[in-house]
């Protein structure tokens, strides 16, 4: 829901906006806008948006259009200090939605998981000769283990003292 009212006061008129500029909302206040500019027109027109809760794109179009033909922006709040700060600087809002978009995208990639990793390089901390070590420190099998260690390798004449000589011992 958009409320527009329109008042003026000696040689400021105000168009003030509360609620929601989006959606088919713009459309309304862009008729009420072209409306609003085929009467006499005072010395200087100001846009009020302190009672504005959202603006989407069509929206902050429309208030950069009002602001390159002569209003002055107004609002209170982080949201719009914010949007009409942009729409001085840079106009129309065309110009930075790319910039926009490629920014977001940067943000959205470490928590969709899709962003690659980088890992820092890390010092090994093994030795040349540490797969000695650990050949050598190998908990020993048991029969058992043997047993289906020899019954898998390709038969051979030695095999079966092998497999004899484990299952015994």
């Amino acid at each position: 829901m958009l409320r527009i009212t329109i008042s003026s006061d000696g040689d400021v008129a105000t168009f003030k906006m509360e609620g929601k500029l989006a959606h088919e909302w713009v459309a309304e206040a862009k008729k009420a806008w072209a409306e609003f500019r085929k009467s006499p027109q005072q010395k200087s027109v100001v846009v009020d948006l302190c009672g504005v809760s959202f603006v989407d794109d069509p929206g902050h179009e429309l208030l950069a259009q009002m602001h390159d033909s002569g209003a002055t922006l107004v609002g209170t709040g982080p949201m719009s200090s914010a949007l009409i700060e942009e729409i001085r600087r840079n106009g129309t809002p065309r110009k930075s939605k790319w910039v926009r978009s490629v920014l977001s995208l940067f943000f959205l990639l470490p928590l969709t998981g899709m962003a690659p990793r980088i890992h820092a390089a890390q010092p090994c901390e093994a030795s040349p000769d540490s797969h000695v070590a650990t050949a050598t420190t190998r908990k020993p099998r048991t029969g058992f283990q043997q047993h289906l260690r020899f019954a898998s390798a390709p038969r051979s004449s030695a095999a079966p003292t092998r497999i004899r000589k484990g299952l015994c011992s």
